[in-house]
């Protein structure tokens, strides 16, 4: 989330319904007949400088520093007071950012093995700005292993960079101008805001879902959005697995995204960054002989105790979809069909920040090339995920150990949401689940600050731009890729906050 680190400077109170930023105050000109020449050339008339009075921005950072970004906001908030079992355990557990600690061990061991990790006399140097040809060719097998493309990706459909977040805006430089827009399925993964209209200057048009399917867009809702947006719309920008829902989109849904792009001239960008953590996919198919899928369920004694309670299911949970990767559909128009993937969902690698784009269109891959020595990754990084992935053996195992993980904590926390009563929509890929908090009876933004004091982040429905009505409000993303232990803290304290409003409102 490199959002947050850009805005650390901003003051944050917790209670209060705005951040509050640096003032920029003005700074008192000792001499105010104070002259700058610049230099004459050609004979022409000097121009002449006022001379600045305080620190100046511009026009776009300023539009920036009143924007508010509740992802952020979370993040800052909580690294004032951050969870430690050990040194703060009454800090705030962060399971608002979708990171995947259930690996550490694994990774780390992997990452460390000098044979992985050695830096060479030639990683001194800058190595090749879309990322070495050896490690773009790794990643085109590991994707065509998993994401099985109707066109097999080679070295040349792949870019590497410094994240998905300053990928995307590369792609808004190439594909956009600066005030088009794009449609997006709401509510949607709140980076997407930050991470191509901060600079590429490309805005959001959000899509309503339909009422009794969260993942269900008519050409209709596409028809409307595009026709009512005040800026000029040149594409779609859809995340499959979704965030903020954790589950996938139908092939359906896919092509007709895809359908409609091509009809109106609009070019498509897949998220895929999930793609490699579709857990109810790969746990179902890789099911071990002699064993059934209940023996990969969570079965401690408060999950035995509570595995039979009744689902209180959601209104908006529609149709539960096999992943599906955009690149293995019959696509309409390959050549604006566009994709992201990175390292830090799937292998657990948030902190190395590697990203990936993925074209079939050489004069799109060529114009991203030519700008992304802007994003480019350190060369000992480069150097290591080549010796990861060049064992594919440890890398497939590595994969479906860790979808076995997600899907036993998935079933861990929805056993006990279950036991209190808490809805919630049915996730199958990504590290989160999209729970209903409406039985608290308080606004949204307050709640969360209640949550924030009870010690627990998760993400509230206005992160992600959700529709402002009764509906959509009062839901937030919570996320289970944690040791139990923890996972377990944090939903007590999810209770207990629950609890206390229900008390409170019966003594009112």
């Amino acid at each position: 989330m490199p959002i947050a680190t850009a805005l650390e400077s901003i003051s944050v109170i917790s209670n209060k319904r705005n951040l509050e930023f640096n003032n920029f105050e003005k700074v008192p000109s000792h001499n105010r007949n104070l002259k700058v020449t610049s230099i004459q050339r050609n004979n022409k008339k000097a121009r002449i400088f006022k001379p600045l009075n305080g620190p100046k921005l511009s026009k776009r950072a300023l539009e920036i520093q009143n924007e508010e970004f509740l992802l952020s906001k979370g993040i800052i908030i909580v690294r004032n007071n951050k969870y430690h079992p050990e040194t703060n355990p009454n800090g705030i557990i962060n399971l608002g950012t979708a990171e995947n600690k259930l690996n550490n061990v694994e990774m780390l061991s992997k990452i460390n093995d000098p044979k992985i990790s050695t830096v060479t006399p030639e990683q001194l140097l800058y190595g090749p700005n879309p990322g070495s040809d050896r490690l773009r060719e790794e990643i085109a097998k590991l994707l065509n292993r998993h994401f099985n493309p109707k066109v097999l990706l080679s070295k040349e459909n792949i870019c590497v960079g410094n994240g998905c977040g300053p990928l995307l805006n590369l792609c808004g430089e190439v594909l956009f101008d600066a005030g088009d827009a794009f449609l997006v399925p709401g509510p949607f993964y709140g980076g997407f805001e930050a991470d191509i209209k901060y600079g590429a200057r490309v805005y959001p048009v959000p899509v309503q879902h339909e009422k009794d399917d969260c993942l269900k867009v008519s050409e209709e809702a596409l028809e409307e959005a595009l026709r009512n947006s005040s800026r000029p719309v040149k594409g779609i920008i859809i995340a499959n697995p979704n965030n903020p829902f954790g589950r996938c989109y139908s092939a359906e849904q896919l092509l007709l995204f895809c359908n409609f792009a091509k009809s109106h001239g609009l070019f498509v960008i897949c998220d895929e960054i999930y793609g490699l953590s579709t857990w109810n996919d790969i746990v179902t198919e890789n099911i071990e002989e002699g064993k059934t899928i209940e023996d990969y369920e969570c079965h401690c004694d408060q999950c035995q105790h509570s595995k039979s309670i009744k689902r209180i299911e959601s209104d908006i949970d529609g149709q539960s979809n096999k992943f599906t990767s955009i690149f293995s559909l019959d696509l309409p128009d390959p050549e604006n069909t566009h994709g992201l993937w990175g390292f830090s969902k799937d292998f657990c690698l948030n902190g190395l920040r590697i990203g990936v784009t993925i074209s079939y269109s050489k004069t799109v891959m060529a114009a991203i090339q030519k700008i992304c020595f802007l994003t480019c990754i350190p060369t000992n990084i480069d150097n290591i995920l080549v010796n990861i992935l060049s064992d594919e053996k440890w890398t497939d195992e590595f994969i479906l150990n860790n979808n076995r993980k997600l899907f036993k904590s998935y079933n861990h926390l929805t056993n006990s949401l279950n036991a209190h009563g808490i809805p919630y929509v049915k996730g199958d890929s990504g590290f989160f689940i999209y729970i209903d908090l409406h039985q608290a009876g308080l606004d949204e933004y307050d709640l969360w600050m209640k949550l924030l004091e009870g010690g627990l982040y998760i993400s509230p429905s206005q992160a992600f731009f959700s529709k402002d009505s009764y509906e959509e409000r009062n839901w937030f993303r919570i996320c289970f890729a944690v040791e139990q232990a923890e996972l377990d803290l944090s939903l007590d304290r999810l209770y207990k906050v629950l609890d206390t409003l229900k008390r409170n409102k019966q003594i009112n």
